[in-house]
């Protein structure tokens, strides 16, 4: 990922989207880290309009297999025969949507080492990779590494599981393939066991790419869709590192009570208190706001509300200010000493920061669950790279190469 620098990189990257009823806010920002190696994609699939695909690429070791899978990950899906097979489909079955996105990312992944050992052999770079099919009846989540997929509703229900080396299924595939696990890492060194790339973890020829040390084949994870659903947010470790997932569902409810309804902003505020809550790491989030997310939502200052109280000023904001109070410059975050002491003590009484098992808990393999319940726009498909039923419980995994769906 980069060393630190003395200072962090606090302009943001945000754009907006308005797809299939969705407000869409994507934000990004460089942070402390030396290099950017965050990528997203946020897309209609071409061949089905009413299916968007999510999805944040978290590298490491550069920012190039994190540009090349946000590249190429939607023409790979679109040439799996059995998303082919789905998209010609009547029913629609996601199961069948889950293992083409499987299917996908094991492609995807060879097509990566071609090119790094082709046209651009001098890089090395890996990157972890969340995704979401939103269908019209059902989110499809593929996820491998630590990057993450959360569902706010009248619960929160997490659409992916973090996959760190030292978990059992996790640590049982990389000591069979003749790695070992220390200090947390694979072989000492790589943080996590799931990932595109990282290519010097996948060299035994007489193993699959789904049992290497480092595999890039993804857990699945099914959840139907219902009137309840408030907001999806998919979001690099950056902001896991530093929030649960329950809190970012909260965080992201509680901007919207403070009178925010721009997405875009909502998006952006995530990224300022992460890097408040000292946050190290290049900072990536997409938040899906479904039209729930907003009723009865009051009036208030909203997110620029927050940036005044901390002494930030946006550009386009024309709330008044005390004539000698301190403002940054557009993009920075300067943040009030009361104010920021205000929010950490919220932050500790809301348990922000990821206590050890909250989240991202081991799952066992590839799974397909389900749940049992049933201002300007842009319309086009988008992608970013660094350098530019009744019951609401949550999911439960099957065990691998199994899938199950109740409707």
């Amino acid at each position: 990922m980069g060393n630190l620098m003395d200072a962090p990189i606090t302009a943001k990257k945000t754009e907006f989207h308005n797809l299939a009823n969705l407000s869409i806010g994507i934000s990004e920002m460089q942070g402390w880290r030396t290099e950017m190696e965050d990528s997203h994609i946020v897309t209609k699939m071409p061949s089905l309009p009413d299916h968007i695909l999510f999805g944040v690429f978290d590298g490491h070791g550069g920012h190039g297999a994190a540009e090349y899978a946000a590249k190429h990950l939607v023409s790979v899906i679109e040439s799996i025969p059995e998303y082919k097979a789905y998209v010609a489909s009547e029913d629609k079955d996601p199961n069948a949507l889950g293992n083409a996105m499987s299917s996908a990312f094991l492609k995807l992944d060879r097509q990566l080492h071609e090119h790094q050992h082709g046209t651009n052999g001098g890089d090395i770079s890996g990157c972890t990779s969340v995704t979401c099919m939103l269908t019209p009846q059902h989110f499809v989540c593929a996820n491998a590494g630590d990057s993450r997929c959360v569902l706010g509703r009248d619960t929160v229900i997490p659409l992916s599981q973090d996959h760190k080396p030292d978990k059992a299924i996790e640590e049982q595939r990389i000591l069979k393939a003749g790695g070992s696990v220390q200090w947390k890492r694979v072989d000492g060194d790589l943080a996590v066991s799931r990932a595109f790339g990282d290519f010097e973890y996948k060299k035994r020829n007489d193993l699959s790419q789904m049992e290497q040390k480092v595999t890039c084949f993804p857990d699945i994870t099914i959840v139907q869709r219902t009137d309840k659903d408030e907001v999806l947010i998919l979001a690099c470790d950056g902001l896991w590192d530093v929030m649960t997932s329950p809190a970012a569902v909260d965080y992201v409810r509680e901007i919207v009570q403070s009178g925010e309804r721009d997405v875009k902003l909502i998006a952006e505020e995530m990224l300022d208190i992460a890097l408040l809550n000292d946050s190290k790491d290049n900072i990536s989030v997409i938040v899906a706001a479904f039209p729930k997310l907003f009723e009865s939502a009051p009036g208030g200052g909203g997110v620029q509300g927050r940036r005044q109280k901390r002494g930030t000023r946006d550009p386009n904001y024309h709330g008044n200010l005390d004539d000698d109070e301190a403002l940054s410059p557009p993009g920075q975050v300067v943040f009030n000493d009361s104010f920021e002491e205000q929010q950490r003590t919220a932050m500790r009484n809301s348990n922000w920061r990821t206590a050890e098992g909250a989240d991202g808990e081991e799952s066992s393999g590839n799974t397909m669950d389900t749940g049992s319940d049933s201002n300007g726009t842009k319309d086009q498909a988008s992608s970013s790279t660094a350098s530019s039923s009744s019951s609401n419980a949550a999911p439960t995994n099957t065990p691998t190469g199994s899938a199950k769906v109740s409707v």
